[in-house]
């Protein structure tokens, strides 16, 4: 028992010293929480035809109004970021970006005010080339200005895409534009998108412990769209990737598999939860995109809460670790605060089953780590009921519906 504590202290030490490298702004301590406008809006420009995906001022204040008024912001949702095709077409003679005018008629610090009046933060997005993915200008030859530009606006994030420009200058690009941000003296959360273009359109493999020096989160997968095969695609991913992402993920800079799809009817019941599930068990950034109206009840009382916001926002920020059992059902497992005198963690496990046929797995704690020699007790997050108390050498079975995910988290008493 000595030695395992031993070995859980030097873990959890060389966890925090392996931050020193981070970008440190002190920004992002635990995974940004919010909404963000691609997945759902896209490009939503054409307004004045009555279209109902419209990405305006009227839109973005009526997000803001949503998280004061409805509970989100006390969960945690923070950040309301404007994505892709909010500019003119062409800059100031002084070499500004403009918002565009008809949809932005008061402009970005004004947006700013509001959102920060209630509390809340505000961010934006850019590409590091010449024009954006959707051909508005981009900051490329203008990091200074757009810098100081955004950071006159008052945003506390930014979203940088990567489209258009070569290997070679992603690995230079990224860091140019962090500098300039920093420069600026006001504190801006930076999302890269350096890893996905690296691996995806230039077919290399990122270095993702660089990446991590300079950016607060990060992309490694393709975007996000509504359907199940995608959520799934994700959680694919992220697991044959783990050990070559997780340990640069922690405090200050995170994995950011992308947006939640809630609101959008995509998911049934089971599907959401093992959307959200996986997502807070990887301390994954939590960033919906969706009109807010259309959130169902049932998605909203996920979103609110608290005991799984808790697993997600927990500030040790380690990433579950996956392991595979018979069949489709993946072990995530999560060691994560409170600690029992600083020696003996909570864990969470989400039992995550992928095949639409229900599954039935014997479940043995110990095998994953548990070390408290007194009992645990054991709490469903999702109903937020205590089941049971347990010993880490006891087993349990557990029954898993298709398609669906089991969430407890074990507490040392």
């Amino acid at each position: 028992m000595f030695g395992i504590r031993i070995v859980f202290s030097l873990l959890f030490f060389t966890f925090i010293l392996d931050q020193v490298d981070v970008l440190e702004n002190g920004l992002a301590r635990t995974p940004p929480m919010g909404w963000m406008s691609w997945g759902y809006y896209m490009c939503g420009v054409e307004c004045e035809k009555g279209n109902d995906k419209c990405l305006n001022e009227k839109l973005i204040m009526s997000v803001a109004d949503t998280f004061y008024e409805q509970g989100y912001q006390e969960a945690g949702f923070e950040y309301i970021i404007i994505d892709d095709c909010w500019a003119e077409r062409h800059r100031s003679k002084r070499g500004q970006l403009i918002p565009d005018k008809k949809r932005f008629p008061r402009g970005m610090k004004f947006l700013a005010e509001y959102i920060h009046a209630r509390g809340l933060k505000f961010g934006m997005y850019t590409n590091i080339a010449s024009i954006t993915c959707m051909k508005f200008p981009g900051s490329k030859g203008y990091f200074e200005v757009d810098a100081k530009t955004f950071a006159e606006w008052d945003i506390d994030y930014l979203k940088v895409d990567g489209c258009f420009v070569t290997e070679n200058y992603l690995k230079t690009a990224y860091i140019s534009l962090g500098k300039s941000l920093n420069e600026t003296g006001r504190p801006i959360v930076y999302s890269c998108s350096w890893p996905y273009y690296i691996k995806f359109v230039h077919d290399n493999e990122p270095d993702v412990g660089k990446v991590a020096k300079y950016c607060n989160l990060w992309r490694n997968y393709h975007d996000v769209v509504m359907s199940w095969t995608s959520i799934m695609g994700v959680i694919h991913f992220y697991v044959e990737n783990y050990e070559k992402i997780a340990p640069y993920h922690g405090p200050g800079r995170w994995n950011d598999p992308d947006m939640l799809i809630f609101g959008t009817g995509a998911l049934s019941n089971g599907q959401t939860r093992v959307h959200i599930a996986v997502y807070a068990m990887w301390s994954a950034p939590l960033l919906l995109s969706c009109d807010m109206n259309k959130i169902t009840p049932y998605e909203r009382k996920l979103l609110l809460n608290l005991n799984l916001m808790a697993i997600g926002q927990d500030k040790l920020g380690i990433m579950a670790k996956p392991y595979m059992t018979d069949g489709d059902v993946i072990i995530f497992v999560k060691p994560h605060q409170p600690l029992k005198g600083n020696a003996y963690p909570a864990f969470s496990f989400a039992y995550v089953n992928l095949d639409i046929f229900e599954r039935d797995i014997y479940f043995s704690p110990k095998i994953y780590g548990l070390n408290n020699t007194d009992p645990y007790t054991i709490l469903n997050v999702f109903t937020g009921v205590y089941i049971r108390n347990m010993t880490a050498f006891e087993s349990m079975n557990i029954k898993i519906p298709g398609h669906d995910v089991v969430l407890y988290t074990f507490y040392p008493l």
